[in-house]
């Protein structure tokens, strides 16, 4: 009989073997100690990082999907990443999305044994995916099933691969980022150090590459949506600090854009019409730090 391998994060954790009979204080110290983990795991893992986000860059500029697909909290992380980067940087839903082992309703309700069916996890993934296509595999253990058979068919299909992973490194995905936060403080309860590392890794991974794609300017979100009072505020702001406009003036350029805040930036710095700014940015492909710093 094959020897099992006890995975890092089903390991006990010896830091916190009194969990259950400390004060409540002292479990809040317990687990915010255990949290510092999650952020050195995460630099640990930072070449591995950078290599993520040049690849989801580059498949954004080309056309092409980012694609995040897993299990119990770490899909639910995908869900939240691809669900939150619409607003944020004004791109199209189709151009990144989830898929969470056990469908919707399991983002709302655990459905445990949907991560142990691979040939699901291969079928959910073809439904979304086609080549060039960035698909990450989420599986804080490495070993899910449903998430390796994904991660098997899109290689297949053509796509570019990555495994996310709070145990072993493997090659298996050809690019993997370890995130090695160890024994949990509730014993292989990894909603805990490995989904915050996890949720860290792909805020830098989604930033990083939307940065490099020319939807933020400096460290603005020149390309967020303002579809509420927040955020429409939030745009006249931007307006008001890239362009110098007061606040009367941004409003007005704001309505005027259609409201997309890197095209009244342009209108008000380049003193030109909404169609004009519009031709001048599709010319840059969106970046405004190459227009503005244009001769």
């Amino acid at each position: 009989m094959k020897k099992e391998i006890l995975l890092s994060t089903e390991s006990i954790n010896p830091r916190t073997k009194n969990l259950d009979v400390s004060s409540p204080r002292k479990i809040a110290q317990l687990l915010n100690a255990e949290d510092f983990n999650a952020a050195q795991a995460v630099q640990k893992a930072g070449p591995a990082i950078a290599k993520a986000i040049d690849l989801a860059a580059k498949t954004f500029l080309n056309g092409h999907k980012i694609i995040f697909i897993g299990a119990g909290t770490s899909g639910r992380l995908g869900v939240l990443e691809a669900a939150e980067c619409v607003p944020t940087f004004g791109i199209k839903p189709e151009q990144i999305c989830a898929v969470m082992a056990g469908g919707k309703n399991a983002v709302f309700r655990s459905k445990e044994g949907a991560e142990d069916n691979a040939e699901q996890g291969e079928q959910d993934l073809l439904h979304v995916a086609g080549k060039g296509d960035f698909v990450f595999g989420l599986s804080a253990s490495g070993t899910t099933p449903y998430v390796l058979g994904a991660l098997t068919a899109a290689r297949k299909a053509g796509c570019l691969t990555a495994l996310i992973t709070c145990n072993r490194p493997t090659d298996f995905a050809g690019l993997c980022i370890h995130l090695p936060t160890g024994a949990e403080a509730l014993t292989g309860s990894t909603r805990l150090k490995a989904g915050s590392a996890t949720k860290m890794a792909l805020n830098a991974i989604t930033t990083g590459a939307m940065a490099r794609a020319g939807k933020v300017y400096q460290n603005l979100m020149v390309d967020v949506q303002p579809t509420n009072q927040k955020l429409i505020r939030r745009a006249i702001r931007l307006i008001r600090i890239v362009s110098g406009a007061d606040e009367k003036t941004a409003q007005k350029l704001l309505t005027a854009s259609g409201r997309n805040v890197k095209t009244a930036i342009v209108m008000q710095m380049k003193n030109t019409t909404r169609k004009q700014a519009e031709k001048i940015l599709h010319k840059h492909r969106g970046f405004l730090a190459e227009v503005l710093h244009e001769k």
